[in-house]
């Protein structure tokens, strides 16, 4: 069965450390950078197979910026059985988090990506706000769909996770689920001492000594991670559009034939299993980095 992963929105508020959409700002500056919502027409057209699994998060926005986010979510569980929104959830009101619980399943989820207390957490998710994350929080714990706190471990509070996590089943969340990062610059000051992501020591190999001798495990098999951008294109997955290696790579310079306004789902599954019977033989560089494995 079919998965999506698909990125609504570049827009967002807030100014998170490690994320690609900061890191291209403070690279590039806001003139290189385009705001886009992803059409909702043109994706429900694009969508011609059936679908099991979406996951509403991406790369560089937060979802629930899409102007029209209400409408899309709409539509989407006419497309699939069961959807997860990732969100850090701040600035929006009661009555907004009231009609999207109109609009969810009870095989829907809502993850919110909090890391760290509400003392704390701004460290990493600049520009956040306690106090409108805490209501869409309450009303989601009364809605039809499940609730996780999301928690990426950093120096700052890791040693804040069981406050973190009596907090979340305090509010009536379902689950507390700790997510360690990978994604660290050599001698970061945000890295944990005890969590950190299964590729940490691999990633920090192909950046440190440029080491690319790693196995590929794919994360993409059995159709798993088909990526929608919000500019409306077609990828692989969410790490093939990571801003380093899209636009050295073929799904770039080929763009045109990976519109979602031109082309369908079942004809971009067919570009997909021509690029995954190669990934073992040609090795590209976004495969190694996010799916290596030690041999």
């Amino acid at each position: 069965m079919v998965s999506l992963h698909l990125e609504p929105t570049s827009r967002c508020t807030l100014g998170c450390l490690r994320c690609e959409r900061t890191t291209f700002l403070d690279k590039f500056s806001k003139k290189r950078f385009s705001i886009n919502d992803i059409d909702i027409h043109a994706l429900e057209q694009f969508i011609d197979v059936p679908v099991d699994f979406i996951i509403i998060c991406g790369n560089i926005g937060d979802p629930i910026y899409h102007r029209e986010f209400l409408k899309l979510i709409k539509m989407l569980t006419n497309k699939c059985k069961r959807l997860s929104i990732v969100t850090n959830g701040s600035y929006k009101p009661r009555k907004w988090w009231k009609t999207l619980n109109s609009i969810l399943r009870s095989t829907d989820e809502v993850r919110f990506s909090i890391d760290g207390i509400p003392e704390n957490f701004t460290e990493y998710r600049v520009n956040a706000d306690w106090d409108s994350i805490l209501v869409g929080i309450q009303e989601c714990v009364l809605g039809p769909a499940s609730t996780v706190w999301k928690y990426i471990p950093f120096s700052f509070n890791e040693h804040n996770i069981e406050q973190a996590r009596e907090l979340s089943e305090s509010l009536g969340m379902d689950r507390f689920w700790i997510t360690p990062s990978d994604r660290w610059l050599i001698n970061d000051p945000l890295k944990p001492t005890e969590y950190t992501g299964p590729l940490d020591t691999l990633k920090l190999s192909y950046k440190k000594e440029g080491v690319r001798d790693f196995d590929i495990d794919p994360k993409c098999k059995d159709n798993r991670h088909h990526f929608i951008t919000a500019a409306g294109y077609y990828l692989p997955c969410c790490y093939s559009s990571h801003y380093e290696f899209y636009y050295k790579n073929s799904w770039w310079k080929n763009r045109d034939k990976h519109k979602i306004t031109t082309t369908k789902l079942k004809e971009q599954i067919r570009y997909f299993d021509e690029f995954y019977s190669t990934i073992h033989t040609e090795r590209y560089d976004y495969c190694v980095y996010n799916c290596g494995k030690c041999k």
